[in-house]
């Protein structure tokens, strides 16, 4: 039988989901290669793996559906990490020793990136990071393996603290203050952004900060502190469903009439808010969100993510995908999946993504030098996709926040 195009995906996601059975003649005589994703798909966190992975999936479907890679059809295997180091590097192990999979797509949680990437060096298999993003993945934790297509935690925050210090100086922002989570992207996250608006010649009078647990779910005692003190600017580090129970419990107190403030709030909480989502408030994005792209990529995309899934594809889609897509042309242009190959393949390349458009992979420490999207939330909600999206958008190049090589081979080398 001859397949349409629309059977075609079907089939590819068939596969992708870990089917793996053969469909019309010789569909998968080709063979097929397994990839793995150890990722966080449940708790605060989760909806970021889960979009992540469905992103992945659609990425590979299309694969499949034109042909595969190397006249290989691609399955994606995948497990939960709980958010936990030991978790994913046993995840991890055991795809590459058990499933031999040609590459690994990385977590959610920075810290259990941190230790998959030494399986990836261990085991020489290259892997891909399209959520986490502490600066010591392509850091302290870097190998010839190691890949990262989401700004860092270097590069997000200095992002945010070059459009804040504009801000700051034009509304005479004064005292600041910062809450974000207890662990290496939090913290790390706001040393950056402190650095960077120092950098853009702010002048930061820091009247307090607050480290809450990652899963917390009582704010109550760290808003309070932050009332007290009265600062004009409040950096929110916290993301996911922990910034929809902050945002509940600070609405609640008047926090955002009493400071201004600035948080991530991407799409799974701005879903969850609703109409409950503050206006005004100042964000950003790791990747262009798709009602701003009017590329016919981007429609397809969030078309057939929006058919097979049934919500708005976030930001962590789009970079799965484009996770894939690097991959995948690291592939292509190696000729092989050999590890080394693909490695050496990727150093220095310019990756052509259908709906981040070209970027090129940093020779030094394999990050790409992408941009980050700062904006403020929508006075209204917008009817269609029932969230407040990101308005006055500011495209921040990554070649303006990118840390600088030789301050990251000091650091691979720490």
């Amino acid at each position: 039988m001859k397949l349409s195009s629309t059977g075609k995906l079907a089939v590819a996601l068939a596969l992708v989901g870990g089917a793996g059975l053969a469909f019309g003649p010789g569909a998968w005589a080709a063979g097929t290669v397994n990839v793995g994703l150890s990722t966080t798909m449940s708790g605060a966190i989760g909806p970021l793996g889960q979009s992540n992975k469905n992103g992945i999936e659609l990425a590979i479907a299309k694969i499949n559906a034109e042909g595969g890679l190397l006249g290989k059809q691609i399955k994606l295997l995948s497990a939960e990490d709980t958010a936990k180091p030991a978790t994913g590097v046993t995840n991890a192990r055991n795809f590459v020793l058990s499933d031999k999979v040609k590459a690994l797509f990385g977590p959610v949680s920075s810290a259990v990136g941190s230790a998959e990437a030494g399986v990836a060096a261990q085991y020489k298999v290259p892997i891909f990071y399209s959520v986490s993003n502490d600066v010591d993945q392509t850091g302290r934790s870097f190998s010839k393996y190691v890949f990262q297509v989401v700004p860092s935690t270097f590069m997000e925050p200095h992002a945010v603290a070059s459009y804040i210090a504009k801000e700051g100086r034009e509304k005479g922002w004064k005292t600041y203050y910062t809450v974000s989570p207890d662990y290496s992207f939090g913290r790390t996250t706001v040393d950056e952004f402190l650095k960077g608006m120092k950098a853009n010649g702010a002048s930061v009078d820091l009247v307090g900060q607050q480290w809450p647990g990652l899963g917390s779910s009582d704010f109550s005692q760290y808003i309070s502190a932050i009332m007290s003190k009265k600062p004009d600017f409040l950096f929110v580090g916290q993301y996911g469903g922990d910034l929809v129970t902050f945002t509940k419990q600070a609405e609640g107190a008047g926090l955002f009439k009493a400071a201004s403030v600035y948080a991530g709030y991407w799409m799974g909480a701005l879903q969850a808010l609703g109409a409950s989502a503050p206006a005004g408030v100042i964000s950003s994005d790791r990747a262009a969100p798709f009602y701003l792209s009017p590329s016919e990529d981007m429609k397809s995309f969030t078309k057939e993510y929006h058919s097979k899934f049934g919500g708005w594809p976030p930001s962590w889609a789009i970079l799965g995908y484009s996770a894939v897509e690097t991959w995948a042309q690291g592939v292509k242009k190696a000729g092989s999946f050999d590890a080394d190959k693909v490695a050496a393949a990727l150093s220095g390349a310019t990756i052509h993504s259908a709906l981040r458009g070209s970027f090129t992979i940093r020779e030094c420490d394999h990050q790409a030098e992408v941009p980050e999207y700062m904006g403020v939330l929508s006075k209204d909600v917008n009817a269609e996709y029932g969230i407040r999206t990101m308005d006055h958008v500011e495209k921040i190049p990554g070649s303006k926040i990118m840390m600088t090589c030789k301050a990251k081979l000091a650091l691979q080398k720490s």
